[in-house]
């Protein structure tokens, strides 16, 4: 699949966000923490996110904190240097990840 790069304005930005749960925007960025239940779900998440990055071709920041049993991503264009509609296409395919349990 190839990446669409059509930056997006903030207003742009923020409309999509109403139907992404869980996603904000921090200037060009947009993040969602997902705060899983156990191990089982970090690692099955986990293999969701590295599947829909492949697939996607599109490569967010993402830290693990197992503490809190926590996967927070953020994504953003940098070549664009802003928010676009392959950030906003990354995300929602993120949503759709169930734990199953």
């Amino acid at each position: 699949m190839a990446e669409d790069k059509s930056a997006l304005t903030a207003e742009q930005v923020d409309v999509e966000l109403q139907s992404l749960e869980g996603w904000t925007r921090d200037g060009v960025i947009i993040q969602r923490d997902f705060v899983l239940a156990n191990f089982r779900d970090i690692t099955a998440f986990l293999q969701h996110l590295v599947g829909t990055i492949a697939t996607q071709n599109h490569h967010p920041d993402f830290a693990l904190d197992t503490g809190t049993r926590t996967v927070a991503v953020a994504v953003t264009t940098h070549s664009e240097g802003a928010v676009t509609r392959a950030d906003i296409n990354f995300a929602g395919a993120l949503n759709n990840w169930s734990s199953g349990g």
